[in-house]
């Protein structure tokens, strides 16, 4: 497999990193990361998909299916990529969300629910979302990479 350079500041989980910790609230955390995992999506499509462009007009919903009726990602990428979904869905309807301790969750693997013991401090809910889209984030790019076999140039475009 040939070595590629890549610039670490534009790699898309570095900028989640960088634009996160700008943010103060859960809503901002929560569409920073539907937006840069909904950008890794579109480019999965454009790679995998012919004629791609009617299907990146669709729903994130719609995209995530057509994803897993097409086996491009694993189910536990689906399920994290549903649970951030879910949570970006509440946001358009209410201006905040309470996350229970319960409900802090991370799909390792198919089999295996990780529940996140969140940071002990004011906000433990950010905290968790942080964890949950960079995990997204990794998830999405390693797929990408080891399973899909999609060239990792396109790591260094500007998202």
């Amino acid at each position: 497999m040939p070595i590629y350079e890549m610039d670490i500041l534009e790699d898309i989980r570095t900028k989640f990193i960088l634009r996160a910790r700008l943010h103060d609230d859960e809503a901002s955390i929560v569409l920073k990361g539907h937006l840069l995992s909904e950008y890794l999506l579109n480019r999965i499509i454009d790679e995998k998909v012919p004629s791609s462009n009617k299907i990146k007009k669709v729903t994130y919903y719609r995209k995530l299916k057509i994803m897993e009726e097409k086996d491009f990602l694993t189910p536990e990428i689906i399920k994290n990529l549903c649970l951030l979904n879910s949570f970006r869905n509440k946001l358009v309807h209410k201006l905040n969300i309470t996350i229970e301790a319960k409900d802090m969750i991370f799909y390792k693997d198919n089999k295996t629910k990780i529940l996140i013991k969140p940071k002990k401090g004011r906000y433990p809910q950010r905290y968790y979302l942080r964890l949950l889209c960079h995990g997204i984030l990794t998830q999405l790019i390693n797929c990408m990479l080891l399973k899909l076999r999609i060239d990792p140039r396109w790591l260094n475009d500007k998202a």
